[in-house]
């Protein structure tokens, strides 16, 4: 499966790009492969995946937006089975909903003029095309509040919907810090033992709410505020707020890092983690402090303060939001026992629900394009696995099975028969490449009907395995295509192991002469031809080579009691299925099989038995049967005469 990963820009400190290259490294574990597409990488590269760039230009991020939308179109040409995107963009199969409904913000936080802007416009327009009702993107929504809003704006089917749980990444599962690194990081940063480390850590700083923190900060007692030091951890730009620090006199308590690779190492030194966000779907670094037993003070709008709450990890403001609620709420956790906190997130956050987002995310996807490959093979395609084969998503493709890997044992113009492992279990697969027009005109001026595939032979299995004849079970079949002299298909059979042919098995000079082991072939041959015939179905290559038996029966020792036949009919693709079998076919089958026999040394007794089993009735109305077995002799010499080994 080829999977097509869309963010407009990656890098490295933004938690949407490390969800999207987690979800890819998942899909991508599955045995499928992923492409990225990103008008622009920061950071190393991501090994294991084809990353292509297309680069945008606008004067505004809206314009950008747009622009990458246009050259990812033409970039997604080469056909994926289910394209991903982790921002609003149209022509989605799923959408990672990150971000907070936009037009719930425009809304509610915004003035209505606003709403007549280009870059409102533009916004709502991408939006719309992922949540309208007449999309059909699938979204992996991260909380129940986020899919109410966009509910409330777009009307989205709640079918469209997949709750994703929090997430974690794996190194905070039982995090392992050594005991030196909080002194270490707080030398570093030039922190002393009374300093108290305000710690916060996102992208973004305007909707993060630095502001709101410099100002807390700002208002804290004298005292306090002297020792209070607020590092702040994301990309930005820290200049309007070195100015907002420097108005209220503070300046030498703010400090900006940038972006950070070791933030579980600055939580282990810090001493709260302040996110006061004006908006935040989700906020993931909540569950990362608290996995790191770091006290949280935050708002009640990011999606994972409830987890704050419910764990008692910290502070959980509600709204409306007020700046006099935060100054309280942090000058109060300064100056309390915080040692409960910090032992109730670890304790919260030690649970596997956390740590599987991506494989949820991934398992969505996979059955994303599942059902976009149904779709997209209409009536030109058809496909059935059975679970027994235990295929992967990515192997359960017409394509991946038409070219699986085997042990050829049978190769014929436009077919091939060969042998198949799946999870140690042998199988065998029939694959139709497409007979082309000269083999159909020529069975066509012959008067029979040209073999087109593998869906004989899959319904002929089908209906002798319902009525009693022992065949190879049909556990897969797929076909594509309408061009009669190009269509593709296979049929995937249990394997019949341990067996040999009876026309093997009658090479054995011993076996040809033994009366019990000729008579038991005769009475289930009988039966079993008899079986085909009356439920229509012909199988124009009836001969002793496309009956198999267990091969230990050529062991058995002379004299001692015959092993019981449990015969194995093979080789079905030419078979014909009808709602009668016409008695010339019938002529043909049972000629063929007395012509695959005359090595025995068959009776004549032998050949009546034979027919009374056949019509099942006793030998002289069987010989008045509407069967002409005369016919059935002479089509059986005249293949003899010629050598002839298939229809003529």
């Amino acid at each position: 499966m080829r999977v097509a990963f869309c963010l407009f820009r990656y890098f490295p400190f933004s938690g949407l790009a490390r969800d999207m290259l987690r979800i890819a490294q998942c899909v991508r574990a599955r045995g499928h492969e992923v492409s990225i597409f990103t008008s622009e990488w920061q950071g190393e590269p991501a090994n294991g995946f084809r990353t292509e760039i297309l680069p945008v230009s606008g004067l505004s991020n809206h314009g950008r937006a747009a622009g990458y939308h246009r050259r990812l179109q033409g970039a997604l040409k080469g056909g994926y089975d289910a394209v991903v995107g982790f921002n609003k963009i149209p022509h989605l199969d799923v959408y990672y909903a990150a971000d907070p409904c936009y037009a719930a913000r425009a809304r509610y936080n915004r003035h209505p003029l606003y709403r007549l802007t280009p870059r409102y416009r533009g916004y709502r327009r991408l939006e719309n095309s992922v949540f309208c009702q007449n999309s059909d993107t699938h979204i992996l929504v991260l909380g129940e509040h986020a899919k109410s809003e966009f509910q409330e704006f777009y009307g989205t089917q709640d079918a469209r919907f997949t709750l994703l749980p929090p997430t974690l990444q794996d190194h905070y599962r039982n995090p392992v810090i050594a005991g030196d690194v909080r002194a270490r990081v707080r030398a570093d940063a030039g922190l002393r033992d009374e300093h108290s480390l305000i710690l916060m850590v996102g992208s973004g700083f305007r909707t993060k709410g630095v502001d709101r923190a410099i100002m807390a900060v700002a208002a804290l007692p004298s005292a306090r505020r002297r020792h209070a030091r607020l590092v702040v951890v994301g990309k930005g730009k820290p200049g309007p707020f070195m100015s907002l620090a420097n108005a209220y006199g503070v300046t030498s308590q703010v400090l900006f890092l940038g972006g950070r690779n070791d933030i579980p190492e600055l939580m282990s030194a810090a001493d709260i983690l302040l996110h006061p966000a004006y908006n935040e779907n989700t906020g993931a670094v909540l569950l990362e402090a608290m996995a790191m037993g770091l006290p949280v003070l935050t708002t009640d709008v990011c999606g994972y303060a409830r987890y704050v709450a419910a764990a008692d990890a910290g502070r959980v403001l509600e709204s409306p939001f007020s700046q006099t609620a935060l100054n309280g709420a942090l000058d109060s956790m300064l100056c309390v026992d915080m040692s409960g906190w910090r032992r109730n997130g670890p304790r919260f956050t030690n649970q596997p629900l956390l740590f599987s987002m991506p494989n949820r995310a991934a398992e969505t996807i996979e059955r994303v394009a599942s059902d976009n490959s149904q779709r997209k093979r209409g009536r030109n395609e058809f496909i059935y696995l059975s679970d027994q084969l235990h295929l992967t998503a990515s192997e359960a493709t017409l394509d991946s099975i038409m070219s699986m890997p085997g042990e050829v044992y049978r190769r014929a113009p436009g077919r091939r028969t060969l042998r198949i492992v799946c999870n140690d279990t042998g199988y065998f697969i029939k694959v139709h490449s497409g007979v082309g027009w000269r083999e159909i005109l020529k069975n066509l001026v012959s008067l029979k009907l040209p073999v087109l595939g593998a869906q004989n032979e899959w319904h002929a299995l089908h209906l002798l395995n319902r009525n009693g004849v022992r065949a190879p079970y049909p556990l897969g079949f797929g076909t594509r295509g309408h061009n009669p002299a190009r269509i593709e298909s296979f049929v995937i059979m249990q394997e019949i192991r341990d067996s040999i042919s009876l026309e093997r098995l009658f090479e054995h000079e011993r076996w040809s002469n033994d009366v019990s082991l000729r008579r038991n072939l005769i009475s289930s041959l009988a039966r079993i031809a008899r079986v085909l015939h009356l439920n229509g179905v012909n199988h124009r290559d009836f001969y002793l080579c496309h009956f198999l038996v267990d091969k230990h029966v050529a062991d058995n020792r002379a004299g001692s009691p015959p092993m019981p036949l449990d015969i194995v009919l093979i080789d079905l693709h030419r078979a014909q299925l009808r709602r009668r079998t016409p008695t010339r076919w019938i002529v043909k089958d049972l000629g063929g099989l007395y012509y695959s026999a005359m090595h025995i040394n068959l009776s004549r007794n032998d050949l009546f038995r034979f027919i009374k089993a056949y019509c099942e009735q006793p030998l002289r109305a069987a010989l008045e049967a509407p069967i002409d077995w005369n016919r059935v002799r002479r089509r059986a010499l005249g293949l003899h005469r010629t050598g002839l080994t298939a229809e003529s």
